[in-house]
């Protein structure tokens, strides 16, 4: 008697796995660009003092943040395809799992790649270039 196939992954955990790089990338994206820009612009004029160090913490925060949810698709994609290997090829759904986890995979690695590289950025170059520091 053979030992049971694991199960693969969920479809919902499995789509998780897929949107999880991109949406963290594209969070990512928007919040950065509102924290900076509130921070050079408050209100209806630029600001006239230097925006508070407080600032950087945020947008790390921030990044490291989508960091961590495009590496969490990333586990549950090499979860998803690690037993869609282990399982029986005949099995039903087994393509579709495995389909599932290599875009998974793929697309979280890659958009945690983008996130990293963003990332010094953030600690790097000053928020409001017009204000004299």
């Amino acid at each position: 008697m053979s030992p049971p196939s694991p199960l693969p992954i969920s479809t919902p955990a499995q789509l998780f796995g897929v949107a999880a790089g991109p949406a963290a990338w594209i969070t990512q994206l928007v919040l950065n660009y509102a924290v900076s820009s509130y921070a050079c612009f408050p209100g209806d004029s630029p600001r006239l003092t230097a925006p508070p160090p407080a600032e950087h913490g945020v947008l790390l925060l921030i990044n490291l943040a989508c960091l961590a949810l495009a590496l969490l698709g990333l586990g549950i994609s090499l979860a998803g395809l690690r037993r869609s290997r282990a399982a029986d090829a005949a099995a039903t759904g087994v393509g579709r799992s495995r389909f599932l986890a290599m875009c998974g995979v793929l697309s979280a690695s890659a958009f945690a790649i983008a996130i990293a590289f963003n990332t010094p950025s953030t600690l790097a170059l000053r928020l409001c270039w017009s204000v004299p520091r």
